[in-house]
């Protein structure tokens, strides 16, 4: 944590720079957020949501249908080894009406399918699974499907994505293989994560895509710290139109940004009922962006009670929208 005297000295500096540079100020009283990763804890500090139920919708036109909540899939390299803990989490989530699980195979060096298709195979037939693909270890495409498909112990996946944008980057030619693979019955849906506006263009001219990830938040659409956010406004009208999936993430900012965020939170906060939290998700939920799901990353069982205790009870408050409104004028990044 930076010493009162260092944030002073570089809230100086940056204010100086700025004025110098000709670009806006931080206005007296804003808060500079330090990046900071929201710290792994097995205490449980969030009571189980005792009432309600999970709503579901269909991604875009694909006949695929989820709970509004999705179980979202990044993995840190300090938590991956905490087998049992990621277990209950998955479990619980499933029990209390998640039924989409987005997983990574690599995340920060560490290996996810592995340890996925055994937490989550009680249930496997019942959930839906979201992943996206690249050939890792000298595998061709064929044999890392196969793999995947082995891994998780079905016979299809329900949806798969690829983080190719343009045709000069190298997984653009896994499109066209994930289509023939969706012909056969291997795959429900095809989709494409982007983090701007612009990274959409071309791949939804050139395949006809099932669902699009992008983020949506209070805070700027920002999907990590370094990142501006962008404006994605006239993108849900625009997918369901071609009967294309709305699928949202980074719901409280990338993961850098979580634990700042929520300090600012609790200095703005005078009514200690409201939760920042939840704040956030019912921001997404209430927005006119009308995601067909949210992908959210829990990693223990009070992220697990919260995030579905939103959906259970979406109606959002003027308090937390003051809330939000408060943090998105006060906080910024460098």
């Amino acid at each position: 944590m930076m010493k009162r005297r260092e944030f002073m000295a570089k809230a100086t500096a940056l204010t100086a720079g700025a004025a110098a540079g000709g670009c806006s100020a931080a206005r007296p009283g804003r808060i500079l957020l330090q990046k900071e990763l929201v710290p792994f804890s097995t205490k449980v500090d969030i009571p189980r949501p005792a009432n309600g139920s999970m709503p579901t919708g269909e991604i875009g036109r694909t006949g695929i249908r989820v709970s509004k909540l999705g179980f979202g899939s990044h993995l840190r390299e300090d938590i991956i080894h905490l087998f049992g803990e990621r277990q209950r989490n998955i479990r619980e989530a499933f029990d209390l009406g998640v039924t989409l699980f987005d997983v990574y195979d690599i995340e920060q060096k560490c290996y996810q399918y592995e340890p996925f298709g055994k937490q989550i195979r009680p249930f496997v037939k019942e959930a839906v699974i979201s992943i996206a693909i690249m050939p890792y270890e000298g595998r061709t495409f064929e044999q890392e499907f196969e793999r995947d498909l082995r891994l998780f112990g079905r016979d299809h996946i329900d949806m798969v994505r690829v983080h190719g944008k343009s045709p000069s980057s190298h997984e653009w030619e896994y499109y066209e293989k994930l289509f023939r693979l969706k012909e056969k019955g291997h795959i429900r849906a095809v989709g494409v994560p982007i983090h701007r506006m612009t990274e959409l263009t071309q791949v939804l001219e050139a395949f006809p895509l099932d669902y699009v990830f992008f983020p949506c938040g209070f805070f700027h659409n920002k999907p990590w710290y370094e990142h501006p956010g962008d404006n994605f406004d006239s993108l849900p009208a625009m997918l369901r139109e071609k009967g294309i999936g709305v699928v949202t993430m980074k719901a409280f900012a990338g993961d850098y940004l979580v634990a700042p965020l929520q300090k600012v939170a609790r200095r703005l906060n005078r009514i200690p009922e409201i939760s920042f939290t939840k704040a956030c998700l019912r921001y997404v939920i209430n927005s006119d962006v009308r995601p067909d799901t949210t992908l959210v990353g829990m990693y223990n069982l009070s992220h697990v009670y919260e995030n579905v205790d939103a959906f259970y009870h979406p109606e959002m408050t003027a308090e937390e929208r003051e809330l939000l409104r408060k943090v998105k004028e006060t906080a910024y990044t460098a």
